[in-house]
């Protein structure tokens, strides 16, 4: 009788295991849609409205220069994305980490920025941490951070390239 209860519950819990891992893929697939393609084609484009949508009001960006919250974080995309001779660049991510629950998600991966037609020619790769959040039924960037050092070791393609393998 014991091994009945303890099979059962063995799969039980496997069960639930796979449904999450589906409901995690679902997820990811809509945060796709809904924040890294959009975000992928403002950034090239230097659309600030659609780029500046993808985060929230209250939005806090961490970077090596500080923390910009909010309207100052959008004040500025607007500024270097508008620039009438910025110089068109890529991004592309990969991800390490993706956990999600209904309306809150944290991805964890790198990114490479690069001039297109040149991907490897000046390419800059960081290490990104994010916090989602569902607003209205609509993913958007709660919280964003990245850095070009881990432990004192510049990010690399290699770093960047051993997700794409994945």
């Amino acid at each position: 009788m014991k091994k009945i209860s303890i099979i059962s519950i063995l799969f039980f819990s496997l069960q639930i295991v796979v449904s999450q891992n589906i409901t995690n893929a679902e997820i990811a697939s809509e945060v796709d849609k809904q924040i890294w393609e959009p975000f992928k084609t403002s950034y090239i484009e230097g659309d600030a409205s659609t780029f500046n949508s993808l985060h929230t009001e209250d939005i806090i960006r961490i970077t090596k220069r500080g923390i910009k919250k909010g309207q100052i974080y959008k004040d500025e995309n607007t500024q270097w994305l508008t620039q009438p001779n910025r110089q068109k660049r890529s991004i592309d991510f990969v991800f390490e980490h993706r956990i999600y629950s209904e309306d809150t998600g944290y991805e964890v991966g790198y990114y490479k920025i690069a001039t297109p037609g040149s991907p490897d020619l000046g390419a800059h790769y960081a290490r990104f941490t994010v916090l989602l959040r569902k607003v209205d039924g609509v993913w958007k960037i709660a919280q964003d951070w990245d850095t070009d050092k881990i432990n004192g070791q510049r990010v690399t393609s290699k770093d960047f390239d051993k997700l794409l393998s994945n």
